[in-house]
């Protein structure tokens, strides 16, 4: 038997290398074009699409009604492998399917100014469509009352229990309670109205009132209007390089952490990305008492990637709460709770979540009108945890 074993594993190493030396030389006659050709016409195929991603699709609400997003990439970063092997940290590019129902959707061709490095100034049209990512079948998703979860990692997960479970902390004294911080800070929005900035990579910059770290100030305003002590860090972990910008976030936290033990809440604040393969944009919305807004995101994790993250279902009472409590208010505000195998840090506190607030193409003001609901909402929940 020992024998057996031992030329199973030999045949597995051997063909584990043969793929490897595969690979190589089809990269060294050029052949990966070829292949990358393949996958590209493949994924204008609509018949390969829709099986690609069966079961995995949300609907969609268009401006001229309910359709499906036709390979539209999400940006969301993801942590792989262990946090201080910097060139581990890769992005995820979530596909999502459309297939039209009523029509095209109405499709805006937006022309803005932009500023690079140096003072250039550009002018630039981007192909823009309003869209509400909005469920319609639990096929795909784990639902209870108002908590719809995309759930793409492999435990299982019980709404009901986590909605009517006590948050796993208490917040003690005068604080601070919550720590806000931005793993990728530069992340910016469609430069619009007044809001025009220096772009210092694309669609990011490093200017501080342009990019999503100014949507944490509103976050932050918010929260202590409503009687929670805030620490903000506006510190900007994403330049000069991406890689490692999670593993940078984590050291500030734990230094946060270990200077403020009195924090529960740590809240990582993003802006996504929606790009299909036509270049088109696409700004999430919702209409909330007749007033525009960018849809939100909660990204939740379980550590499966590799990272340890043993309480990662904590995270998740105080996510559902907050799902659950914006979904019933505000109504098409929330997309739904992305569960995903990455950590992102979550592990710092078992009141951790990563927030997406819009898109790239959605206005800084469409995002902080956002978030101050989020602030709102955010805080009645956290005084019953006092």
């Amino acid at each position: 038997m020992k024998g057996k074993k031992n030329n199973f594993f030999i045949i597995v190493i051997f063909a584990v290398v043969s793929v490897c030396v595969m690979v190589r030389v089809l990269s060294y006659f050029g052949a990966e074009e070829k292949i990358m050709k393949y996958m590209s016409e493949l994924s204008e195929n609509e018949s390969f699409v829709k099986y690609a991603v069966a079961g995995q699709t949300p609907l969609v609400e268009g401006d001229t009604g309910k359709f499906f997003l036709n390979m539209a990439f999400s940006e969301t970063a993801v942590d792989v492998g262990d946090e201080d092997e910097a060139e581990n940290e890769v992005y995820e590019e979530t596909v999502v399917e459309i297939e039209v129902e009523s029509g095209q959707p109405e499709r805006e061709e937006l022309t803005v100014w932009e500023y690079t490095i140096g003072g250039e100034k550009t002018e630039k049209t981007y192909p823009i469509e309003n869209i509400t990512i909005k469920p319609v079948t639990s096929k795909g998703y784990v639902v209870y009352e108002n908590v719809w979860v995309k759930n793409d990692s492999t435990k299982g997960i019980d709404i009901k229990w986590l909605l009517n479970s006590k948050l796993p902390f208490k917040l003690v004294g005068d604080g601070p309670h919550v720590l806000i911080i931005h793993t990728h800070g530069s992340e910016s929005y469609l430069p619009q109205g007044r809001d025009f900035y220096t772009l210092t990579d694309v669609e990011r910059t490093e200017d501080k009132r342009y990019n999503v770290i100014s949507v944490g100030d509103e976050l932050e305003n918010v929260l202590k209007e409503n009687g929670i002590s805030v620490i903000h860090d506006r510190n900007i972990y994403d330049s000069p390089s991406y890689n490692g910008s999670y593993t940078r976030a984590l050291d500030a936290i734990g230094k946060t952490l270990k200077a403020n033990p009195t924090i529960k809440v740590v809240i990582d604040l993003h802006r996504d990305a929606m790009t299909n393969a036509d270049g088109v944009k696409y700004r999430t919305v919702a209409n909330v008492n007749g007033k525009q807004m960018a849809q939100m995101m909660l990204v939740m994790s379980t550590g499966e990637s590799g990272l340890p993250h043993p309480d990662w279902a904590e995270n998740l009472k105080l996510a559902v709460k907050l799902q659950n409590v914006m979904s019933e208010k505000y109504p098409g505000i929330m997309r739904p709770v992305n569960l995903r195998k990455e950590r992102f840090n979550m592990h710092a506190t078992t009141g951790s979540m990563l927030v997406e607030v819009g898109t790239s193409a959605n206005s800084l003001s469409e995002a902080k009108e956002s978030v101050k609901l989020l602030g709102k909402e955010l805080a009645e929940i956290l005084k019953k945890a006092k």
